[in-house]
């Protein structure tokens, strides 16, 4: 949608394209490291599948012990500590490795079975299980023919 006026010819596509990239600039774009985005630390991927729901954390470097695991009132609380070592003797030229402690809180879509919660660390992925409690799975109505 091209328009003229005071401004000259305006396109609303320039404007939604600048204000995106004020949103990136101002919050980050999700990425560890990225301005404020931090706070998006560490990236998820979340599914459902039809027992439960499965959260993949990348926490690249991070040791596995380091990590505190919380599921309580509909919630999933992922936090820890990422170091990425010493200091090095030289002033930092620039720093986009992410360190210090960490936080992501995920509101479950269902009640969880807190007993068979299981988490697995590999290759700097954390994977959390959360199997749907058994009460809260929805059940399959027969209709009878009258």
């Amino acid at each position: 949608m091209i328009m003229t006026g005071n401004r000259g010819t305006w396109s609303l596509l320039d404007d939604l394209v600048s204000l995106q990239g004020e949103f990136n600039r101002i919050f980050g774009d999700g990425r560890a490291g990225a301005g404020v985005g931090r706070a998006l630390y560490p990236p998820l991927n979340v599914w459902q599948t039809p027992d439960g729901l499965v959260v993949d954390a990348e926490l690249p470097g991070v040791d596995p012990a380091a990590v505190e695991i919380a599921v309580a009132d509909g919630q999933l609380a992922i936090s820890g500590q990422r170091s990425t070592g010493a200091e090095p003797a030289e002033g930092v030229a620039c720093r986009e490795r992410p360190e210090g402690s960490f936080s992501r809180t995920l509101q479950l879509p269902f009640r969880v079975n807190q007993d068979q919660v299981k988490a697995s660390y590999k290759q700097g992925v954390l994977r959390v299980e959360l199997p749907r409690a058994e009460e809260d799975k929805p059940k399959k109505i027969l209709v009878q023919a009258a």
